[in-house]
């Protein structure tokens, strides 16, 4: 799959005070947003797979961006978040053997992403607060 670009920004004089006193506060953040991000994400893509009845099985369900209980282990489970070049990358999905097959039969998490954008772009923004102002 290909990627998808979340711009969040913040104003200058905020983001001038917090390199200036806490650049750590700004490197949490970003990555907090991220990780509530692919959370929404994953959620979605379980509920739309549930719904939609494409498997069986909880294996593939909760393995889904983050374990949700058995029969998934954290071997099952894609979720990695890196920085690069000042962008903070997610790659997220699932491990198990018939994820490929599913994704492109019935394209869940593609669908997932598109149905989960607005409420990723909300709770990025809260936990960019939270973090930045809580």
């Amino acid at each position: 799959m290909g990627d998808m670009n979340f711009n969040l920004k913040i104003d200058k004089k905020t983001a001038k005070y917090f390199q200036k006193t806490m650049p750590h506060k700004l490197t949490e953040a970003k990555n907090r947003a991220v990780e509530a991000m692919g959370k929404v994400w994953a959620d979605e893509t379980k509920e739309l797979t549930r719904n939609e009845g494409h498997i069986q099985t909880g294996l593939y369900v909760n393995s889904i961006g983050y374990n949700t209980g058995s029969p998934a282990s954290d071997g099952d489970v894609i979720h990695k978040i890196v920085d690069k070049n000042g962008k903070t990358i997610l790659e997220t999905g699932s491990n198990v053997a018939y994820a490929g097959y599913l994704e492109k039969k019935y394209n869940l998490m593609a669908r997932g992403l598109d149905i989960s954008s607005e409420r990723m772009q909300k709770v990025a923004k809260t936990q960019i607060k939270d973090t930045l102002f809580g």
